[in-house]
């Protein structure tokens, strides 16, 4: 399950996610890792801008980050791992590209195995750090410094060794609107989402005052009588984009990253 919220300075996806890996996984000795891993980006969003996450975990042990080059979590690109609470009680962050390099730290009783705690990790100019807490910077646990450092362009997550993982990953993302709107192939279906404003206009100026507002997702048009709806997701978290059927209307999601990533289609 993923959950989307549009804020003024972009966009924040919230994963939920379960993982079990029942044999031995980790990037030291498994080439194709990232194949094992759940995606936190699902949207196919541009994570190139973002340096940080935050996680609520429930797991006994055996917890893994994977941050990779690849935009398609290709496992030959450079990859950064961080592994929590491997052996119940050490840390990893490793660099894979050519060779590998890591660091550990002693970490012992960091997991639950029926309690959600809170981790960060921030990559921000090759210097890894994975900490606790709701506040990324404090209480760092082991960091990491990677000369060669590079873009993150996809995230996937894994726990192995039978061990069951129960996730919520929030990243923020560049809302880089793709100045694309994308009907979703939906003729005759009108978005129930918040209505921020409802004007009579051609569908031109409806995408363009769309376009030029940071809250507006996309936009509601009945071409028969030039009436546009703005659309925004307000202030709530968004588990669904809800619509009905009503003749004469049509829903236009705003799309980012080019055109991979139009929100109101994923729904």
């Amino acid at each position: 399950m993923i959950y989307v919220c549009l804020y003024i300075e972009g966009l924040q996806i919230t994963t939920n996610v379960s993982t079990q890996v029942s044999g031995t996984v980790e990037s030291w000795h498994t080439p194709d890792i990232m194949n094992y891993t759940n995606d936190v980006n699902r949207y196919n969003l541009d994570l190139s801008g973002i340096t940080s996450l935050m996680i609520k975990l429930k797991a006994c042990h055996s917890a893994h980050v994977l941050l990779s080059n690849s935009v398609v979590r290709n496992s030959s690109k450079p990859l950064y791992e961080i592994i929590i609470s491997y052996f119940y009680d050490t840390s990893y962050i490793v660099y894979r590209a050519e060779g590998s390099l890591d660091t550990d730290f002693s970490t012992p009783d960091i997991l639950n195995c029926t309690v959600y705690l809170p981790f960060w990790i921030r990559w921000a100019d090759g210097d890894i750090k994975l900490g606790t807490g709701i506040v990324v910077g404090d209480h760092v646990l082991g960091n990491f410094k990677n000369a060669d450092h590079f873009v993150v362009r996809s995230i996937g997550v894994l726990t192995d060794r039978g061990s069951l993982g129960k996730w919520n990953i929030k990243i923020e993302v560049s809302d880089k609107f793709a100045g694309y709107f994308d009907s979703c192939s939906m003729s005759n279906t009108k978005s129930d989402v918040v209505v921020v404003d409802d004007i009579k206009c051609s569908g031109i100026r409806c995408a363009t005052s769309c376009g030029l507002s940071k809250t507006c997702m996309g936009f509601n048009f009945n071409s028969a009588r030039n009436r546009c709806e703005l659309l925004s997701f307000g202030s709530n978290v968004v588990t669904d984009i809800p619509h009905h059927i009503e003749a004469g209307w049509r829903f236009y999601s705003k799309c980012y990253n080019e055109k991979t990533a139009c929100l109101g289609c994923y729904f």
